[in-house]
């Protein structure tokens, strides 16, 4: 009994979200491909050399369908950065120019730019730290050879270092560090089309071999608990506040797991055998849609395991799968070793090499010590991302995971297996009689639920589900249901609420939450009905706070002159030029805005460009937000001086109704705007949110800011004595 080995199973899961741009066709994030030739195919083939080592990889559909249009479609794909790579440098316009140049160094600094010297050389001469408004004399800095190595060395970077060693063309183009000509880039894009053609066909040779597990999850990666029911959160967490809409339509969870069974079908020839729900997200009403799909295992987080078995943890308890069975059916469920999965994922990047890999096997022996007089077979399931760890090790995570697949080479106490292999030798024994719904992140569901942006998120998808359902009982025949459908769907991932609230940062939280509401566009759009305003409004906030605050209560005499000096001197300030979120524009329209109050009234100034006023009839277009958004727009006409002031309201309809108004605006000098707090429903609130757009013929000029909003702190009763005493 002391010699049975402890069994290893690894699943790693590869995701991406869906990046596609509805209104573009695009693909405007380019992690799909970049993350597609830096781990996704060498995370397999590392295995040739272990060929005894059997592992499990978890695909979501919604990577396979993006990984299908790289392959398909080649170096021709919408792919915006793509697009910009392939552009001969000396084309690039000044817009091009900047967006390369703030987007273009997105790797990992230590481990990715650093190994080029020229790729180094060209972060520190653009600067670590970049604000928008230094790009227009940062860009004229970079000659033409400049941004020709940035397009190549930015794409270089990503490729895995096997590829790099490997390949002849790669290993010179790595050799010769700069200068590179459009013919090189034109070569090593061509390359990478190459490895993203030849991912899901190794993916299915490795299977086919016996050697790999290939599980699947929901289709485009949704919470499957939460698409049941969002009322399933107070289980998990009893302090959750759940959206105003109740979301409770299990037929979306059915879609998400009948199709990805599809889709795995075609691309491998079989049925897959297990599934990684998203963010390991489980429930009771799960369950049954899985079963009917004769889905036989399921795996998610150890806290989950001992919230079901009401039990304190233990090794014992983990270490083995359990059955469910739910009526005639019954479903295999096994859960992930936190500590082990995390070190991995998380915590070992920061080690020596032979130390990280000492101390994860030690402690796999102590768990093997421990159980070995126990009765039975145990596997240790390491459940964790396969794709977004490996920028922070050196070499990719290649010294680490060779060395490591090395030792357990010669581990004859520990054994590597698949899910599916180690249930047809062991089935489980154990049985949970009633699931905790919860995921992996402390078995519940706060990561995408509960927080005022999430809970938005939720009810604008339930808001554009409900009007497709509608127009759908109207109109059953009408041409572009299933691809509006398809909009609701990709809009139910899981990735987007990730992104909403205070948890978690990308980088990118802009293009999230642009992408999310672009889906719920489209879903109206398709049915040839315009959006909702709302959805032209980031969900994600972020605030700006003026460079000065006003210091004091005022009162300006509004004619548009700088008639009284003091009149504007304790009002709060913002510099909007040099405000880092300013649009990339040699010149703005608004330069400065001023903003104060008295007790009963909103005051805005605003400093404009006289000369480029005068080109063009614009709209400035004011988006207060109190208790709901009231929308001012000030139509100013060719001579720069005629002021036209309209009021509309956004309360509960989907769409700006006009209202009238008593709001003031004058144009002479400057632009000077009043309008009292009772008309903003503001007399009660703490603070109002501020955002400008300047448009003309319905396009944007300017947005300040370009995301997220003003916050206007309103004067308390107390407020002048206050400011008095202090």
């Amino acid at each position: 009994m002391a010699d049975k080995p402890l069994y290893i199973a690894f699943i790693w899961h590869m995701h991406q979200p869906y990046y596609k741009d509805p209104s573009s066709g695009e693909f405007s994030l380019p992690w799909v491909r970049l993350h597609g030739i830096k781990d996704y195919l060498d995370m397999v083939t590392i295995l040739e050399e272990f060929p005894d080592l059997h592992q499990t990889f978890n695909i979501a559909p919604s990577l396979i369908e993006q990984l299908n249009e790289y392959a398909r479609t080649g170096i021709d794909t919408k792919d915006k950065f793509l697009i910009l790579s392939k552009k001969p440098a000396e084309e690039l316009t000044s817009e091009e120019q900047e967006f390369t140049l703030s987007n273009f160094f997105m790797a990992n600094w230590e481990h990715m730019i650093r190994s080029y010297p020229r790729y180094y050389d060209l972060l520190k001469k653009r600067g670590a730290f970049l604000s928008d408004s230094q790009l227009g004399d940062i860009k004229r800095r970079f000659n033409t050879q400049d941004y020709l190595d940035l397009q190549v060395l930015f794409n270089l970077a990503w490729f895995d270092i096997s590829f790099k060693e490997k390949d002849p063309f790669l290993k010179e183009l790595v050799k010769k560090g700069s200068y590179f000509t459009e013919e090189e880039k034109k070569l090593l894009l061509n390359k990478q089309m190459d490895i993203l053609k030849n991912i899901i066909p190794t993916y299915k040779r490795f299977q086919d071999s016996g050697q790999i597990e290939v599980s699947i999850s929901p289709y485009f990666h949704p919470i499957l608990p939460l698409l049941c029911d969002t009322d399933v959160a107070k289980i998990s967490y009893r302090d959750t506040r759940l959206p105003n809409f109740h979301f409770n339509f299990p037929e979306d969870a059915k879609w998400h797991i009948e199709n990805a069974v599809r889709v795995y079908k075609k691309h491998f020839s079989k049925k897959p055998k297990g599934m990684w729900p998203s963010e390991g997200s489980v429930s009771e009403e799960i369950l049954p849609l899985v079963m009917e799909e004769e889905i036989e295992w399921l795996a998610t987080d150890e806290e989950v395991l001992f919230k079901s078995l009401s039990k304190p943890r233990s090794n014992k308890l983990l270490f083995k799968p359990y059955k469910l069975n739910r009526g005639e059916k019954t479903l295999n469920l096994l859960f992930r070793d936190r500590a082990l999965s995390d070190l991995v994922g998380f915590v070992y990047s920061h080690w020596q090499t032979n130390q990280a890999i000492d101390d994860f096997l030690k402690r796999l022996h102590i768990i093997k010590n421990e159980l070995s007089q126990m009765e039975g077979a145990f596997l240790v399931p390491i459940i964790l991302d396969g794709e977004n760890a490996w920028e922070y090790y050196p070499n990719d995570g290649r010294d680490f995971l060779y060395n490591l697949y090395k030792r357990f080479s010669k581990e004859d106490s520990l054994k590597l297996t698949t899910i599916s292999e180690f249930l047809e030798n062991y089935p489980p024994e154990g049985e949970i009689k009633k699931l905790f719904p919860g995921s992996w992140i402390d078995a519940n569901f706060n990561i995408w639920i509960g927080h005022e942006e999430k809970n938005k998120a939720w009810d604008y998808l339930y808001n554009a589900r409900d009007f497709l359902v509608k127009f759908q009982q109207r109109h059953p025949d009408f041409k572009n249901i299933s691809d509006a459908w398809k909009q609701i769907y990709i809009a139910e991932g899981s990735d987007w609420n990730w992104w909403f609230g205070d948890d978690h940062s990308s980088g990118n939280d802009e293009e999230f939450d642009r992408l999310f509401r672009e889906n719920l566009k489209a879903v109206y759009t398709l049915l040839e009905k315009d959006p909702p305003e709302y959805l032209n409004f980031p969900i994600k906030s972020r605030v700006i706070k003026a460079q000065i605050e006003p210091s004091s209560l005022i009162s300006p005499h509004l004619d548009g002159m700088i008639s009284d000096y003091f009149e504007w001197l304790q009002a709060g300030f913002l510099d909007i030029e040099k405000l880092s979120s300013a649009m990339h524009r040699p010149q703005l329209m608004l330069k400065r805005l001023y903003y104060g109050f008295d007790l009963k009234n909103l005051y805005l100034r605003f400093d404009l460009n006289r000369e480029l006023v005068k080109e063009a009839e614009v709209n400035i277009i004011l988006d207060i937000d109190s208790v709901f958004i009231n929308r001012f727009k000030l139509s100013l006409t060719k001579t720069g001086k005629k002021i036209i002031c309209k009021r509309f309201s956004l309360e509960r309809e989907e769409h700006f109704k006009e209202l009238s108004t008593k709001a003031k605006a004058v144009f002479q000098d400057i632009l000077e705007f009043s309008v009292d707090f009772e008309e903003l429903n503001a007399k009660n609130a703490e603070f109002l949110k501020l955002h400008i757009l300047i448009e003309k013929d319905s396009r944007i000029l300017e947005e300040i800011p370009d995301f997220g909003y003003l916050k206007i702190v309103l004067p308390g009763k107390d407020y002048e004595s206050f400011y008095w005493y202090v």
